[in-house]
Formats: structure tokens, sequence, C-alpha cells
């Protein structure tokens, strides 16, 4: 996946059901000006071993507590098996902590039919977020790119406009 996007661009990573960090730990290892969150579960978050430098690791239930604020969002197979309710309330919740202009990036196994970019678009739509393009990667996963949109600027094309 870190081949297949550039994350040197991002001054903060955010890793959101991160697990144990490998993929954030991956995208730190590309990207070596950026720090990284890994917002995992607090018992996750206690058995963690050693951190990279750059990477804290914050314990919490992204159903509950506050995210923390960052410049793009890494959700790597945490939406796949959720209802529309659970999808729509981790979005909203990365929407409400999101820096000015950040990314999200769902990372799944995307099927070629367009049927499931086309459902995670509509989920993006209801929480403030615009699809930007969904990349292919090495393996089964891709990568559907979203952009925090500003309402006040209207919709500009087929999509809304990104800050």
């Amino acid at each position: 996946m870190v081949g297949a996007y550039d994350f040197r661009p991002f001054e903060t990573v955010a890793a959101i059901g991160g697990g144990r960090g490998y993929l954030l730990r991956a995208v730190l290892d590309a990207a070596p000006d950026a720090a990284g969150i890994l917002f995992e579960l607090p018992q996750v978050v206690a058995s963690l071993g050693e951190p990279h430098p750059r990477m804290t690791a914050v314990a919490g239930d992204f159903f509950v507590d506050p995210l923390p604020a960052a410049d793009a969002y890494v959700l790597m197979e945490v939406l796949h098996d959720r209802p529309d309710a659970e999808c729509v309330a981790i979005l909203s919740a990365i929407r409400r902590a999101a820096r000015r202009a950040a990314t999200v990036l769902v990372v799944e196994s995307v099927v070629c039919d367009e049927r499931a970019p086309a459902k995670l678009a509509a989920l993006f739509a209801r929480t403030g977020f615009a699809t930007r393009q969904v990349i292919s990667t090495a393996g089964p996963l891709r990568i559907v790119e979203a952009c925090a949109v500003n309402p006040a600027r209207g919709v500009q094309g087929r999509g809304a406009v990104c800050e």
C-alpha cells in the first residue's frame, strides 16, 4: 500500500483502528517528515511493543472518544464489515477532528464493479468528505481517497469542492 500512495505531503497521519501499527510504521518510514498517531482500543495500545520514534499511541474508542487532529486519516479494513450507521459515526468523528483540507484513505478490498466505491462515496457525502480517486495497489487492497469538503463553497462539477 505504501508504494501506491505518497504520504510525504502530510505532517500528521492518523491510523484510526490501526491495530498494532504495522501500516503506520511503514507509512512513517516512507514519509520521513511525518508524525504518526495510532488510535486504537486501550487494550491494544497497552500491548504495543517498542513504538516508532515518530509515532504516538492514543487509546480510545472511535464511537465514544474524540479522535486526534491530523492531515491524513487511514482506515485499513475498518469499514468493510460495519453497518452504514457505524461507518457514518466513524467518518463523522474523523470530520470533527480533521484539520482543514484533510484527506481520508479507506484501504479495503474494493471490488471492480464500482458498487463499493459508490457506497463509500455516499458515506463520504453524508459526513463532509468527497471521493477523489480509487487507487490500485500491488495486492488485493485498494485505496479510496477522499478529501474534506467546504460546504460553504457549494458543488463544483460532479462533486463537492475540497477545502
